[in-house]
């Protein structure tokens, strides 16, 4: 039996936190607590994310035996949280993201039910606590069973939420956890999203999972639609030289005599000196809950805002006898803020705040959402230091605690979104649950402004429920109707889907057979990098005084189809691809709003393809002047600017064997980059995100891979097969062949490898040693890099421990060929889809409705007209069409035509 990893010990503990090279892995924290867990008083939390087996059953409905102690998982896969079923990793289905991203085409990875178990001992010192289950996030339905009984259930996939299993506990024994979990996505429920298809729906327990002991009296759990719990700190007076904290802190005593408390709230500075305390003394009957109300004085605040932001913490402790019986800390940032809509503009701290910002879905290739912490880290960190963003959208749900954590100190202001999108009618007790969830959860953090009751919708969450939990934030609905009298701001306010593309990194003139095309302000129809650059340029110009929200940060993956995108299901409309690879564009941007000198220089043109030839070389820069040089010979100086987006060309540039390059001339500072002329490809070079993982399979690192020339010049253009190979503790994620999908267009299969740099992703398993990764090409050296996977170190609490699983004898997951699925025996024909905007007329009278139906027609002759579900989806889009003035958009048509096929399938 081995001890549990990742370990809180409350009570006037001090913090250590511990973190490997570049993000390898970050630890929850390792805290000394003393006599304190020997008197069996304080708060212990532990993240068990290690030891758990998994099985998929794929018949919709599922047994109870894995529930039972005496089922035998002896053949199940070890696994390690966060995980997912619904990617290659499991599937093997050859797609960065799901290959089969909807119930239509294939039920087997979504209508059956996966299966999660763990065991773990509890020593029977802690038979008068209370035990809980605390979940970051399990997508979307769930169950949780301990030794055999339901302990709970929780639906929606984003908002966290705690389960207590002190009932069902055999104490000095082991138990038995095992988490019965659904992601049907048209589910009997009818959970958001369903089948809006704007993001993707994975299924598994895909964030933290964390063991909780604590005192009978105590603070509950912070984020439950059922109960308070947690505090909720305010600051109704702020200014620059003194403001008043409101804490309100809910404290249960769960014992069966009444017991006498006493609340000391500390608040202390970001070099944790103690700025303000106070106590308040309450007696608190069997089985009641007490809500503390505490209002203290802070002089001279240091304020929060993008530029300094500046986190405060708040330290709740209870203590009864004259001990500390529990504990908990909160983040404090003192601000105010307002929205102008005459001016649409934030205020902040009394000055406007332009807004430049981003939206950002949590998945990355062959992971899906089970992305570790450090992945957050990276994209956050690359979106405020890099981009510059002081904004973002985390689009459409509410992403990992972890993420609003990092907003908070890196200074982002966030509006955070329940996952109801596209007009699907939601249980509407679900959405007020998940509206409860969210806002209780991360009311604290100072970088939220806003919650959104949701995105493109006629259903969306009750602007009054948000209100009636948090009237210090902006209530927000992006775009739609129904949200009711609380809404403060929409699209017309503030656009947060702005300078939409769809774009491949690796597509350049002449280097594909699809053309660009389609409606200039279409997001439906797949471009080049040149082409999101040049007409993004254009609106950058016109908006710069403007707040601009962008869509969106990463290729991800989403059920839509777009036009000539090589692969079905991904959204390829990031600034970054899927790979984290910056586009022409993030650049672009860079060098308008960043807070760094940039000189980038766009390479398509200046390859052995075009030497002979005359080309036009585009120069991003911040620089008050760019000289762009061949050979040490100044071809030129242009002047970036405002007026021209901060981008310059410099035309008929002959393309030479030599060195190119360009100097910017910075305030107080030169810059220099240099563009060589790259010869034929010759080798391969990797590149790790950490040389060191943890064990215990859950150490990701990834591994990129760039093709270079004999002198380590980059090699732009050149992709064949590249194969991946490990040996040692370690194993792929991805595949181990990438093939390029450069010419494909509308594939169910591929990687998304378009050009290098490209990467793969590599796990750790349970033993530690070293990991290396070899990648191969025709004809070219290969490349080799080393990743040392070492133990982490396991923090010991007495009492509790965990079986560390082998490998040995069991199984991996594949898919049950015998199985069956149930089919429906004849499917009407489907109306198609469109691949790009169209703008329709109306009819004299104003009206639209005519000017659909003659438009379905046209492409689907033969349909029947007199159906309810025509007649509702030509309303629908009549509608959209009088709002956007005859602009029809491809995706929201698309949708109704989704829904459409999905009505008449199922009738």
């Amino acid at each position: 039996m081995s001890t549990a990893r990742n370990v809180e010990t409350s009570c006037r503990s001090k913090e250590t936190h511990l973190f490997f090279a570049r993000w390898a892995f970050i630890a929850i924290g390792v805290f000394s607590c003393a006599d304190a867990l020997a008197a069996a008083r304080c708060r212990v939390t532990t993240t068990i994310n290690h030891d758990w087996t998994f099985q998929y059953f794929p018949a919709p409905e599922p047994s109870l035996s894995p529930a039972s102690p005496g089922y035998s998982d002896a053949t199940w896969p070890a696994i390690a949280l966060p995980h997912t079923w619904s990617t290659y990793e499991t599937t093997h289905d050859l797609h960065p993201f799901i290959k089969v991203a909807n119930e239509e085409e294939d039920t087997y990875w979504w209508y059956g039910c996966g299966w999660y178990r763990k065991r773990i001992g509890i020593d029977a010192r802690y038979k008068n606590r209370l035990i809980s289950l605390e979940f970051d996030g399990v997508q979307k339905y769930s169950k949780v069973f301990v030794n055999g009984r339901l302990a709970g259930e929780h639906k929606g996939g984003y908002t966290s939420f705690s389960v207590d299993i002190t009932p069902y506990v055999n104490f000095g024994g082991e138990n038995l956890m095992a988490v019965l979990v659904s992601n049907r996505r048209d589910d009997p429920n009818a959970i958001p999203p369903m089948t809006a298809g704007n993001f993707d729906v994975y299924g598994g327990i895909y964030r933290d999972v964390r063991l909780v002991i604590k005192d009978r009296l105590h603070i509950p759990f912070q984020g439950s639609a059922d109960h308070e719990g947690g505090t909720f700190i305010t600051t109704p007076r702020v200014s620059d030289t003194d403001a008043d904290v409101q804490v309100q802190t809910w404290v249960r005593n769960d014992y069966s005599v009444q017991r006498d408390c006493i609340l000391v709230t500390t608040i202390r500075d970001a070099a944790a000196r103690v700025v303000a305390e106070t106590r308040a003394q309450q007696t608190i009957q069997p089985s009641g809950v007490h809500e503390f109300a505490q209002t203290v004085h802070v002089s001279h605040p240091h304020l929060w805002s993008p530029d300094q932001p500046y986190v405060y913490s708040v330290h709740s402790e209870v203590r009864a006898d004259q001990t500390e019986a529990d504990e908990m800390n909160s983040p404090l940032g003192f601000r105010w803020f307002s929205w102008n809509k005459p001016e649409h503009r934030l205020y902040l701290n009394g000055r406007v705040v332009l807004l430049h910002g981003t939206n950002r879905h949590q998945e990355y290739p062959w992971l899906g959402d089970a992305m570790p912490k450090w992945m957050h880290k990276r994209d956050l960190e690359d979106i405020r230091d890099n981009l510059g963003h002081n904004f973002q959208r985390t689009v459409h749900y509410p992403n990992d605690p972890y993420v609003y954590e990092l907003s908070d100190r890196l200074g982002i202001i966030t509006i955070e979104e329940v996952p109801n999108i596209k007009d699907i009618a939601f249980n509407r007790d679900v959405q007020h649950q998940n509206v409860i969830e969210m806002i209780r959860r991360d009311r604290n953090h100072p970088g939220i402004f806003f919650w959104s009751m949701g995105n493109e919708t006629n259903q969306p969450a009750d602007s009054a429920w948000g209100w009636a939990e948090d009237k210090t934030r902006i209530i927000n609905l992006r775009r739609g109707t129904n949200g009711g009298a609380y809404v403060q701001t929409t699209e017309e306010d503030l656009a947060l889907e702005s300078l939409l593309r769809c774009t491949i990194r690796g597509w350049h003139d002449g280097d594909r057979e699809f053309p660009d095309g389609g409606h200039p302000k279409s997001g439906q129809v797949t471009g080049t990098e040149e082409w999101q650059h040049d007409v993004n340029r254009a609106e950058i110009i016109r908006r710069k005084a403007d707040n601009i929200v962008i869509f969106l940060y990463a290729d991800h993956g989403a059920d839509r189809k777009y036009l000539y995108a090589p692969l079905l299901y991904v959204n390829p409309k990031g600034w970054v691809d899927a790979y984290r690879n910056p586009k022409y564009m993030y650049y672009l941007w860079e060098a308008n709003f960043g807070h760094k000198p940039v000189l980038f220089i766009e390479q398509h043109n200046w390859r052995p393809r075009y030497l002979g030839t005359k080309k036009d070389i585009t120069v991003d820069s911040n620089c008050d002047s760019v000289t762009l040089s061949f050979n040490g010979r100044a071809l030129g100086t242009l002047q970036p600017s405002a007026e021209n987006g901060h981008s310059v060309t410099f035309h008929n540039i002959s393309v030479e064997q030599g060195m190119l390059s360009a100097d910017g001339a910075c305030p107080g500072q030169t810059v220099h980059e240099e563009l060589p002329m790259p010869g034929d490809p010759a080798a391969i070079t990797l590149m790790a995100s950490s040389d060191s993982i943890p064990t215990g399979r859950d150490g990701i690192a990834t591994v990129s891979a760039r093709i270079v020339d004999a002198h380590g010049v980059y090699a732009m253009g050149a992709n064949p097969p590249l194969t991946w190979k490990v040996k040692g503790p370690g194993k792929l994620v991805g595949p181990p062949l990438y093939q390029t999908d450069t010419l494909k267009n509308g594939a169910r299969e591929g990687t998304m490898y378009i050009d290098t740099p490209v990467s793969n992703v590599i796990r750790s398993q349970e033993s530690a040693g070293i990991i290396e990764l070899s990648v191969e090409a025709p004809g070219m050296k290969s490349g080799q890099v080393s990743i040392r996977a070492v133990e982490p170190g396991r923090n010991e609490i007495d009492g509790i421990s965990e079986p560390v699983l082998s490998d040995a004898g069991r199984i991996p997951v594949t898919r049950d060929r015998a199985f069956k699925p149930a089919v429906v025996a004849s499917k009407p024909a489907k109306l198609k889809e469109l691949g790009q905007d169209y703008t329709l007329s109306p009819t004299p009278d104003g009206s639209y409705d005519t000017a659909v139906r003659d438009f379905i027609l046209q492409r689907n002759p033969g349909v029947n007209t007199s159906t309810p579900e025509f007649r509702a989806m030509v309303n629908r889009l009549a509608s959209d069409l009088a709002r956007t003035h005859g602009h029809l958009i491809a995706d929201d048509y698309n949708f109704q035509v989704r829904q459409f096929n999905d009505k008449r399938t199922r009738r």
